[in-house]
């Protein structure tokens, strides 16, 4: 069962390392759900939506890769059986763009890169 996510007050906030691009930073306080207990990710590296996913299967140059309807659908119910997958408590958007990295070369061969500068676009 999915937890509807309710953030503790700002007097609750627990103080953990931040991170960013570059590393640790230090600590800063962090929210957290005061139903499931989960850290809420406060970095720069926040995570998108599926939606966001799903319509860069658009972006796909129809001259380097033929991405067949039948595939879309794959990936797409493969995203979608993923738990969490647009968390924002638990969940990054790299290993988002990782995941989806994965799914797609599951599905269709291209390269990696390719999957990633259409995500950057």
């Amino acid at each position: 069962m999915e937890c509807l996510h309710e953030s503790c007050g700002s007097v609750d906030k627990i103080w953990l390392p931040y991170e960013g691009h570059v590393g640790t930073k230090g600590l800063k306080s962090h929210v957290y759900c005061i139903n499931c207990g989960a850290v809420k990710n406060i970095s720069t590296d926040r995570p998108k939506k599926a939606s966001y996913f799903i319509n860069s299967l658009s972006k796909v140059d129809k001259r380097i890769v033929k991405l067949t309807k039948v595939q879309v659908r794959l990936i797409v119910k493969e995203l979608e059986g993923i738990k969490d997958f647009d968390d924002a408590y638990s969940m990054t958007r790299q290993v988002q763009e990782k995941t989806f990295i994965k799914i797609v070369k599951n599905y269709c061969n291209v390269s990696e890169d390719y999957i990633a500068s259409i995500l950057q676009n």
